[in-house]
């Protein structure tokens, strides 16, 4: 596995913004996700995710309160309206409205670690991205985002699913960085050994050419079972996965240190 350099990050203007104007919106966001929302200040931010109600993902998005006190969502990996759809279908009468606010020079911008120069960048660092990691397959305990799940701070769509999880150590898959030869297989990929599923591969890039050999790197939800390294396995008929190198895991938030491991 090659060596992991710095995360290649920057502040920059996100791909799709949606305002919330109203009084209610941050207390609507703190409610229907999985993050403690409801203290941000203006200037602070904090990312959360929206799950169905086994715990699955489906949305992921950066909350940023700016000067003024408007709330914000914002991302570089998926457009606004499929997030604005599932938002007004959480609003009764609160006093929240929706606005796609995409290109406007007022909005935010993402901070350092949540988008990168180049999809490469991203894979490195073990961030994931909406329609690869972020998908109804996955919980965010299984792609590294335990932290981005407060357990204590009140139900949310997904919140008994998740914490019957932590409570019986029962996560059973693990984000792995994956490398191997050959070119980058096409994604999705369910990775198998003698018909059984090891897990899937969500992200895959080329590495620079350096040789003769094509090599790649890519993102993977591995069972914890699958121990890293990996033996070699065929990938398709033109690739292998030879290596696979699991990421630190992060703990959820609002549990005691002893009650936060996942498997």
């Amino acid at each position: 596995m090659e060596s992991l350099p710095n995360t290649a990050a920057r502040a920059v203007a996100p791909t799709a913004a949606i305002a919330l104007p109203g009084k209610d919106s941050l207390d609507l966001l703190h409610r229907i996700s999985t993050q403690f929302l409801s203290d941000l200040e203006p200037g602070q931010g904090r990312a959360t995710m929206f799950c169905e109600f086994r715990g699955r993902l489906l949305h992921r998005a950066w909350v940023q309160r700016d000067a003024s006190g408007m709330v914000w969502l914002l991302r570089d990996d998926a457009p606004a309206s499929e997030l604005m759809a599932f938002l007004d279908r959480s609003i009764f009468r609160e006093d929240v409205r929706l606005e796609d606010r995409t290109g406007d020079a007022n909005a935010p911008l993402l901070p350092l670690g949540e988008t990168f120069v180049d999809d490469l960048a991203r894979i490195r660092a073990g961030h994931a991205r909406h329609g690869h990691e972020i998908a109804e397959e996955f919980t965010p305990f299984e792609i590294g985002r335990a932290h981005e799940v407060h357990l204590s701070k009140g139900c949310f769509t997904g919140q008994e699913a998740l914490m019957r999880l932590v409570t019986y150590k029962s996560v059973r898959r693990r984000l792995v960085l994956v490398e191997g030869s050959g070119p980058p297989p096409a994604v999705p990929y369910d990775a198998r050994r003698d018909d059984a599923k090891l897990g899937r591969i969500t992200s895959a890039h080329a590495l620079p050419a350096s040789g003769a050999e094509a090599r790649w790197l890519g993102l993977a939800v591995l069972g914890r079972d699958v121990g890293t390294p990996v033996p070699a396995l065929a990938i398709g008929d033109l690739s292998t996965l030879e290596r696979a190198e699991a990421f630190a895991e992060t703990r959820a938030l609002g549990l005691p240190e002893q009650g936060a491991d996942l498997g």
